[in-house]
C-alpha cells in the first residue's frame, strides 16, 4: 500500500487498530469458554475521568455515536487512543490546530465518559 501523506497512514493504522481490538472484544464475547469480556486499561495520557478500564465494544458502539455527530472529534478519540499519538502528532495529523484538538478532545472524553458510565 501506499501512504499518500502522514495523515493517511496514521488513518489507516487507528482504524486498523480499533477494529483490530474490537473484533478480538467480540469474539472473546462470543466464545463458549473464557473469562468473559477483556477490558483494556487507558494509560494517563488518554484516560477518561475516574474510568480505568473500558469495554472495546461499548467504547466502539460510543465512538460510531459519536461520529453520527461530530466526525471530528470520533477521529481524534480514534487517533489517540487506538493509534496513541499527542495531542501535537493528533493536530499535525489531522492538519488543525493543537488547541482545537485538545479542546475537541476534552469535550469528546466528557462525552464518552457520559456515554460509557450510564446504568
Amino acid at each position: 500500500m501506499q501512504w499518500q501523506n502522514r495523515a493517511h497512514f496514521f488513518g489507516f493504522a487507528a482504524q486498523t487498530m480499533r477494529r483490530i481490538l474490537v473484533d478480538h472484544a467480540r469474539a472473546q464475547r462470543a466464545a463458549k469458554r473464557g473469562s468473559g469480556i477483556p477490558t483494556v486499561t487507558l494509560d494517563e495520557a488518554v484516560a477518561l475521568p475516574s474510568g480505568p478500564d473500558v469495554d472495546l465494544i461499548a467504547l466502539d458502539d460510543a465512538l460510531n455515536a459519536l461520529a453520527r455527530m461530530d466526525q471530528r472529534q470520533s477521529r481524534i478519540v480514534e487517533l489517540r487512543f487506538f493509534a496513541g499519538l499527542t495531542l501535537q502528532e493528533t493536530a499535525e495529523v489531522l492538519d488543525i490546530g493543537e488547541a482545537t484538538v485538545s479542546r475537541d478532545w476534552a469535550s469528546a472524553r466528557a462525552w464518552l465518559y457520559r456515554e460509557l458510565t450510564r446504568s
